[in-house]
């Protein structure tokens, strides 16, 4: 089943007819009967009808995890239209509920298809696919150059991309109802793309990653979801809930270390 998963935060000093500006981004993956995150193959593109006063409120997405990225001031119903591989059936619209009351949050949906489906889609739909996990464990155990030793440090400093509920951003005490305004696309341009930087952390020698836990520690605020488990040495941390500042700094640290 698909999991419409959103993520928001204050842009500090915007404000906008009283209200705090907001940067979002909706994304979309799969879960399967484990709970566990898998990509969409049955899914060829993805469309967002938006609020009427974005300009182009209507957008095609058609890369996974089909990720939207706006800035705005207000929360909105919005439509998500999912298209799917071959024509096999008719779109899927599911109705979302753009809010500000939590800093992350997940909503599952179900999906039924028409009985005379074609056998090819149905074996689509069935067919095993690679969870989010299982890509992580096969690039951690692909992982060459490093001793068991370095290995487990690794496993044991692994700092998770999964998806989890943060608390309510506590930044502001206006509620942000209303019209959502229009925003450019410029401001998501340099955005850190948090899949991919969990990637790069994989790759990384123990020593690094502790560089990495150095850094975290040294910005973290109370709005990050960092965990700390002295006792089975795991140290956990939400990468969407870091900030632009911090997602720059350990992607430049990355790239650094990795093409060095």
């Amino acid at each position: 089943m698909p999991q419409v998963i959103t993520d928001q935060h204050i842009v500090k000093g915007q404000k906008q007819n009283g209200f705090p500006m907001r940067k979002w981004k909706i994304s979309l993956m799969g879960i399967n009967a484990n709970g566990e995150e898998e990509s969409l193959p049955y899914v060829d593109h993805v469309e967002y009808i938006l609020h009427h006063t974005f300009e182009q409120p209507l957008r095609k997405v058609t890369k996974f995890p089909f990720q939207l990225q706006e800035k705005g001031w207000g929360e909105f119903d919005m439509k998500i239209m999912l298209h799917f591989v071959d024509n096999a059936d008719s779109p899927a619209m599911l109705d979302h509920d753009l809010n500000f009351q939590q800093n992350h949050y997940e909503i599952e949906h179900t999906l039924s298809f028409k009985p005379d489906i074609k056998p090819s889609f149905f074996k689509l739909l069935n067919r095993p696919v690679e969870t989010i996990s299982d890509r992580d464990s096969q690039m951690s155990s692909n992982d060459s150059g490093i001793d068991g030793k370095a290995h487990k440090r690794r496993k044991d400093a692994i700092l998770k991309e999964k998806s989890k509920r943060v608390k309510a951003d506590r930044s502001s005490d206006e509620d942000s109802h209303g019209d959502s305004s229009a925003a450019s696309e410029d401001e998501w341009d340099s955005e850190i793309n948090v899949h991919v930087l969990a990637e790069k952390f994989q790759r990384l020698q123990a020593s690094d990653l502790i560089e990495v836990i150095k850094m975290v520690k040294a910005n973290q605020t109370s709005e990050m979801y960092v965990r700390e488990d002295g006792e089975a040495g795991e140290y956990q941390i939400d990468l969407r809930t870091l900030g632009d500042d911090l997602l720059n700094q350990l992607w430049q640290f990355c790239t650094k270390r990795l093409e060095g």
